[in-house]
């Protein structure tokens, strides 16, 4: 399938997903400065699928730490916090929203995501960052592959081939990136299409498009503020490290070349503190498995 044809099929919506209501909902009302913490929760009782998911990982380990058991969604949103709030409902929701496929790697790349985006949260706070830039960041860990999964759903024959030309090119030793034999292959990578997608069809304001198009070739000098820059840089780190350390989801990432260095350089990182960061990479994949099992 032809670059123009994915892009009049993206502006079309054919057989993709809108953004789910309950998220649009979500996000205006926490974008209020005077958030009505009662209506947040009957927003989301509105949806007995996520109210449930929400009281079973405010029980979690992660999130309960001994407290005692909760079984209404105002007091698991209590102890989860607005801010924790937002992502978790839009962790829990969004791989509802792409059904799995008979072949393609639905639950690994979710898997991932959720990785990259604990990992991408926990590395702000290892920066000192504001918890506006941590919220930042853990979205866009959150959507960066979404592209992948967009491609997929509109071509999912050409797509499969694809990925099965990047395991066997691994299993001959070649270096390949998924990036350049989509680009070979539509025309198009799914850093592109996942922003346009984020941008036309789910009608996500900037920063978020911009993540998802720059967490591989991380913008150059065209982005328009060092915070954006940061949180890029951020996710791209977080993708690479994930993807080295057992939350991949393809085979399309060289040995090497997790991420580039000037991303690391660039966040002052020091080089003493990637034991550590695996450390932490570990613990966010554990937390990518209570949220997938959160959201079943």
């Amino acid at each position: 399938m032809t670059r123009d044809l994915l892009l009049a099929r993206l502006g079309d919506g054919t057989g993709l997903p809108a953004l789910p209501e309950v998220l649009m909902r979500l996000d205006r009302e926490l974008s209020d400065p005077d958030v009505d913490l009662r209506r947040i929760g009957e927003l989301a009782a509105t949806d007995a699928v996520l109210a449930g998911q929400v009281i079973r990982m405010a029980n979690s380990a992660y999130y309960a730490r001994g407290g005692a058991s909760i079984t209404s969604i105002g007091p698991a949103i209590q102890r989860l916090g607005l801010r924790a709030l937002k992502g978790l409902v839009f962790a829990l929701t969004l791989p509802r929203a792409f059904p799995a496929g008979s072949t393609f790697p639905t639950r690994a790349l979710w898997r991932h995501s959720l990785a990259v985006a604990a990992l991408a949260g926990s590395l702000c706070e290892e920066l000192s960052l504001s918890l506006a830039q941590k919220d930042e960041a853990w979205m866009g860990g959150l959507i960066h592959d979404i592209g992948a999964l967009a491609l997929a759903t509109l071509a999912p024959n050409e797509y499969q081939h694809l990925l099965d030309r990047l395991t066997q090119n691994a299993t001959d030793g070649i270096d390949s990136e998924i990036a350049e034999i989509e680009r070979e292959v539509f025309g198009i990578d799914h850093a592109e299409f996942g922003a346009i997608f984020l941008r036309e069809n789910w009608r996500m304001p900037d920063p978020m498009p911009q993540v998802a198009a720059h967490h591989h070739d991380l913008g150059g000098m065209d982005l328009p503020n060092a915070g954006l820059v940061s949180t890029i840089h951020i996710v791209h780190v977080a993708n690479g490290i994930c993807s080295g350390f057992g939350a991949g989801w393809n085979r399309g990432c060289p040995p090497g070349k997790a991420f580039r260095n000037s991303a690391w350089d660039s966040l002052g990182l020091s080089l003493d503190r990637v034991e550590d960061l695996v450390g932490r990479a570990m613990s966010s994949l554990d937390f990518a498995e209570t949220l997938l099992a959160g959201g079943q």
